[in-house]
């Protein structure tokens, strides 16, 4: 296949993939693959199709494929990643994801990924080290803040994670998990005070927090004991 060719079918197959027309950009990578068996790119995206489709065995043969003829290509890496976590290979997926973010240091996406996915496997510190620069270097991501203040309060670095907590809702103040996750950690830090603020934002913004808040409060030794459940909506409403 001549290399123009090559290029608008290829084209084509993103366009499709684009225009969410799954099907027309499978036929069209199929058949470039029959003319060119190991073309990378045409396996990658057969990859990303696979996955969407949530197809992940067929997602991680091509994406095998793909990394054989350019294995130090940030995207394919961070797409390996993804398809490693959808098999449910955590191990395998913190390793492309490490990878990834090695050779793209200033993308967020490959660098939070490894750190979500070392916290998931329960390796928090080395989490924490990942998700604190990523933060470091995308200071306003949100979901970085968030993960990060996760692990702090897994750590028990209650301080910390208060700050990660604040971080995370500066960035997205309609984030209801950060305002309970801020509410439990100032609790804990004897800050009832402070906790009730944060619970109220917490079911201004998402009623359905409510269990978790009334739990958090009933069941510390830093919390108090709400006999009736509706006083409780009402102080928080």
């Amino acid at each position: 296949m001549l290399q123009p060719i090559y290029e608008q079918a290829m084209g084509a197959a993103i366009a499709a993939c684009n225009a969410r027309q799954p099907d027309a950009a499978m036929a069209i990578c199929t058949d470039l693959l029959r003319q060119r068996p190991a073309d990378p790119a045409a396996h990658q995206l057969l990859a990303l199709l696979h996955l969407q489709s949530e197809q992940s065995l067929q997602a991680h043969h091509h994406i095998q494929h793909s990394l054989q003829a350019r294995p130090g290509y940030p995207p394919a890496l961070l797409l390996a990643g993804k398809i490693a976590r959808a098999r449910d290979d955590l191990p395998g997926a913190a390793h492309f994801f490490g990878q990834a973010a090695a050779l793209s240091p200033t993308s967020a996406e490959p660098a939070y990924l490894h750190g979500l996915t070392l916290l998931e496997q329960g390796h928090q510190a080395a989490a924490a080290r990942v998700l604190q620069a990523v933060v470091q270097v995308h200071p306003q991501h949100a979901a970085a803040w968030f993960q990060l203040g996760v692990v702090r309060q897994d750590l028990a670095e209650l301080p910390a994670a208060m700050a990660a907590f604040q971080a995370a809702l500066q960035h997205q103040p309609g984030h209801a998990e950060a305002a309970v996750n801020l509410g439990v950690v100032l609790q804990e830090l004897n800050q009832l005070h402070n906790a009730m603020q944060a619970y109220r934002l917490a079911y201004r913004l998402r009623p359905d927090t409510f269990g978790r808040i009334a739990q958090a409060l009933t069941s510390s030794p830093h919390g108090a004991l709400w006999l009736d459940l509706a006083d409780l909506r009402r102080l928080l409403a």
